[in-house]
């Protein structure tokens, strides 16, 4: 099998603002089929822009370059500037346009830049609005209604500006009373009750 072929079933993160020769090197000989970037792969605009174009030029198969920009804390983007409000903030405002306009909104930033994926929504529902497991501001509802409804909202308008959604973080994660950034948690949850909420809002966007 080729590099290229096996390359296209990596999605790979780079080193800092802007790729090395070495790097570069290897990137054009592997042919990750995308590529993920955090904080320390922004600076400015002009600098962020930048380095998607290099990635994108040195990709012979058009790849996949993603991040995550939920709104609220988790927003790789608000190193410059950008730090819209979270799930649970536009939740509360009850207001499906106002998410509809947030995901719209979120989609053409992304585009500016040159993404065409975005790591949300969060498609977990919130046992506990407090939870110490890094859920906290993420979550779209309390119920598996309320949380197929916000999160189709804002996932009608990434995609309506052209950007590509991934739900997470399947099979579900709030039940966990831990961070799993930094401890294994452990989720004391029957087949039944994944059934009938965790896994019921993944198969409500299964075909979307």
């Amino acid at each position: 099998m080729k590099h290229t072929s096996v390359g296209q079933l990596l999605l790979v993160g780079v080193q800092g603002l802007e790729l090395g020769a070495d790097e570069a090197k290897l990137l054009r000989r592997v042919q990750p089929g995308g590529f993920i970037l955090f904080a320390r792969n922004i600076k400015t605009p002009e600098q962020l822009r930048k380095l998607i174009d290099d990635l994108r030029n040195l990709s012979i198969v058009e790849p996949i370059i993603t991040i995550d920009q939920e709104g609220g804390r988790v927003s790789r983007l608000r190193v410059i500037g950008n730090e819209p409000p979270n799930a649970q903030q536009l939740r509360d405002k009850g207001d499906l346009e106002l998410i509809r306009e947030h995901g719209d909104i979120t989609g053409d930033l992304l585009r500016l830049f040159g993404f065409n994926l975005d790591l949300c929504p969060v498609l977990d529902i919130s046992f506990d609005d407090d939870a110490d497991n890094s859920l906290r501001g993420r979550c779209y509802g309390k119920t598996v209604e309320q949380v197929i409804r916000n999160a189709a909202a804002f996932n009608n308008g990434l995609r309506a500006a052209g950007v590509a959604s991934c739900g997470k973080h399947f099979p579900g994660y709030s039940a966990a009373v831990v961070d799993a950034h930094h401890s294994l948690p452990k989720i004391d949850r029957t087949r039944e009750e994944l059934d009938r909420e965790e896994l019921a809002v993944f198969r409500a966007f299964a075909g979307r």
